[in-house]
């Protein structure tokens, strides 16, 4: 294949199954230093890229919208004459673009074949010919959003060299998110062992969930939930020094910035969705006779996520930080 100079993404629609995907933009900028890079990206999604200037231009496709919105939007993205559509939602998407070249659908893996996901979307470039080395590829964060999230940390009583310890307790699905009152006791154990301040961070939908969570903490935390766009969330994230976290966005985020997690796994696999092998930090699961389901509903009272307890999040951010600390000894 002759190196591509226009080179369309098709990207996927929630947070944080876009955020695994970036690897595959580093990848492509790696190996076509000159070529222009587009994605087509869900609404929900859409501020990763739409302000990055490693990214040309962000197409919005909104699967909600009429046939007519649709029809001009492929009609629109036809008119760039793309030379490669690399298709990770495995949609019509990348064959309406009328891109000279296009991937191929992926294969659904056996249960057995588990693979990490940011792996599986390099596959579709190596299917191609093309060198693909996971590297991480973090969210791209402006000097204003830094700016403003710094000065959001002030507001909250944070000074600038302040060690904070972030936890997400929010998903988009119920299903995945661990009891309030385990991730209160599990930040009260850390607060009475280091001179740590909490910051909890999250979306408009897990305000509330902050707030309960700490009102039920004996220590001092605060909450930005809320009050950051996604790539000021990214960048407290960046400047922390752990991330306590459900399977959710800010946990892929914190792992492209290589910064610790222990997230907490229930229904979803681990080895698909959690850090990386090499990435800091750790996946805490118990695996029962039902779990990993990766279902929508459970049929047995979230057994798999009760089963985890505060103590053992504690012990093992125990573990990360101390080893971390270590380290910058």
């Amino acid at each position: 294949m002759k190196d591509p100079e226009k080179i369309l993404l098709v990207t996927l629609s929630n947070i944080g199954d876009a955020v695994l995907t970036l690897p595959v933009i580093g990848a492509l900028r790696e190996q076509y230093k000159g070529a222009l890079i587009d994605v087509i990206v869900g609404p929900r999604a859409a501020e990763i890229f739409d302000s990055d200037p490693r990214i040309n231009r962000a197409y919005i496709y909104d699967k909600s919208a009429s046939p007519l919105a649709k029809l001009l939007l492929m009609l629109d993205i036809r008119k760039s004459g793309y030379d490669l559509a690399v298709d990770l939602r495995n949609s019509m998407l990348g064959l309406l673009s009328g891109a000279k070249v296009c991937s191929r659908p992926a294969k659904v893996a056996a249960a057995s074949e588990a693979r990490h996901k940011s792996e599986v979307h390099l596959d579709r470039l190596r299917e191609l010919g093309i060198p693909a080395e996971y590297k991480p590829f973090p969210v791209w964060i402006s000097k204003a959003d830094e700016d403003k999230a710094r000065l959001l940390l002030r507001d909250k009583g944070i000074s600038d060299g302040e060690e904070i310890i972030c936890v997400s307790p929010g998903a988009r699905s119920h299903i995945k998110r661990w009891a309030e009152g385990s991730f209160a006791k599990a930040c009260d154990l850390l607060a009475a062992e280091y001179k740590t301040k909490f910051v909890f961070i999250g979306d408009d939908p897990d305000k509330q969930i902050c707030q309960r969570i700490i009102g039920m903490m004996r220590h001092y935390a605060v909450s930005t939930a809320g009050q950051t766009n996604l790539r000021q969330l990214a960048w407290i994230i960046k400047r922390s020094s752990l991330l306590i976290t459900n399977d959710s966005a800010p946990l892929h985020i914190a792992s492209s910035f290589k910064t610790p997690v222990v997230a907490i796994f229930g229904p979803t696999d681990p080895v698909k969705y959690g850090p990386r092998p090499e990435s800091p930090g750790a996946a805490l699961h118990k695996k029962l006779h039902c779990s990993p389901c990766e279902v929508a509903a459970c049929k047995y009272n979230l057994e798999c996520m009760k089963a985890v307890t505060a103590e053992e999040v504690f012990d093992t951010a125990k573990k990360v930080l101390d080893d971390r600390r270590e380290k910058k000894v």
